[in-house]
Formats: C-alpha cells, sequence, structure tokens
C-alpha cells in the first residue's frame, strides 16, 4: 500500500468507533481534540469511554452489538474490537460504500492509518511507520518531541499573522524574493522565542524593495 499523509480538517466529522475498551477509549481521547462527533458501539463499554461520553456531548456510546448499518453517515470508522474476524467485516462493508477504515492490528484491512501525533496548536506533527511497527513511531515521536522547542507554537501562530501582510505588501514581488522573506521571518523568530514585531516584518520586506 501507499499510504499518503493527507493533513485533514475533521471538526464536525462523524466517526464510528465499533470497540469499548482501552484501544477504543485511546482513539475517542485523541479525535475528542478535534471537535470530532464521535459514536460508539460496543457490547462491553469500559468506564473510560463511558465517563468520556458523559462529559462531551459530541460523544456517544451504545452498548450493543454491532450493525453493519452502524457505518451509513459515517465519514470515518475505526475497528477497535479485538475480534479479527468482525475487524476484516468491517473494513470490507466500508471499503465497498468508500468510507475510510482502521481496523486495529490489522495493516492489511486499514485504508488510512492513524499516525503518532505531536499536536501543539497550530503545529501538528504526525510520525507513521506506514503500520510497519506503531511502536517505532511512538518513539520517533518522543524523540521528535524532545526537540521541539516549546516557542514553536507561538511562532507558528505569529507567521500566520505575518504572512497576509507580507503578501499583501509584496504583491510584485517575485517568487524568490517573497520565499527568502519568509526565511528571514522564521529565523528571525526561531532566534525570538517565537516573538516577530512589526517593525521587523516592515524592515525585511524592505530589504528586498518590493
Amino acid at each position: 500500500m501507499a499510504y499518503f499523509p493527507f493533513i485533514t480538517d475533521i471538526e464536525d466529522m462523524d466517526c464510528l468507533i465499533a470497540g469499548g475498551g482501552s484501544v477504543a477509549l485511546h482513539k475517542a481521547e485523541i479525535l475528542s481534540e478535534y471537535n470530532v462527533n464521535i459514536h460508539i458501539v460496543a457490547i462491553s463499554v469500559c468506564d473510560g469511554l463511558l465517563n468520556l461520553a458523559k462529559s462531551n456531548k459530541r460523544i456517544e456510546a451504545r452498548q450493543r452489538e454491532f450493525k453493519d448499518s452502524d457505518i451509513n453517515g459515517m465519514d470515518f470508522v475505526i475497528a477497535a474490537t479485538g475480534d479479527k474476524e468482525l475487524g476484516i467485516h468491517i473494513s470490507e462493508i466500508c471499503k465497498k460504500q468508500k468510507i475510510p477504515v482502521n481496523v486495529v492490528d490489522i495493516k492489511e484491512a486499514c485504508s488510512f492509518i492513524f499516525p503518532a501525533i505531536i499536536h501543539k496548536e497550530p503545529l501538528l506533527v504526525a510520525v507513521s511507520s506506514g503500520g510497519a511497527s506503531p511502536a517505532l513511531a511512538a518513539g520517533i515521536k518522543r524523540d521528535i518531541k524532545g526537540i521541539i522547542p516549546d516557542y514553536y507554537a507561538r511562532l507558528a501562530k505569529n507567521l500566520e499573522k505575518t504572512r497576509e501582510y507580507v503578501i499583501a505588501n509584496t504583491k510584485n514581488a517575485e517568487t524568490a524574493a517573497r520565499k527568502h522573506i519568509f526565511e528571514k521571518l522564521v529565523l528571525y523568530g526561531r532566534e525570538h522565542d517565537g516573538e516577530i514585531p512589526e517593525s521587523v516584518v516592515k524592515e525585511i520586506i524592505e530589504e528586498y524593495q518590493v
């Protein structure tokens, strides 16, 4: 399989999680940070999931057997049942309807993979081994997380603020010149704990006489 790392807006999407154990809980906890509507179906739902559902109006938990019709209207599906046969079945019916599906621990049944995520709004870093070794991806995530300065999130936000200003004030600039401006802003921000004063933005733009 050739997995491609799309970064997709999933806010307000509907996700079915088939399964009610610790793995399902972990997936639900991650997705709950992205304002996803989570529908949980399992014969037995753990206390952690029930408590999560009580505290988050976007999460509902139904304690019963999975039905094929549960996938209807879903934007994506996660099968975390621990039952290989059921997981493959869920994968097959999802793929027929072209619904993205992730089946925990069955790589060949997945049409998408959960990466190991570092999220410091708006900065997002995702690491995947292509399903070969989630443990390796998690280890790489820890390594990367250890070298990302805390101010990078602030830097990303400040660069977002300056982007529109730079574009508006470099309408006649060549693409290469604008690229150099953004690179110098990044360098300045990295050297000043993520801060980029408006005066500095203007000075850098003037350097390129645009």
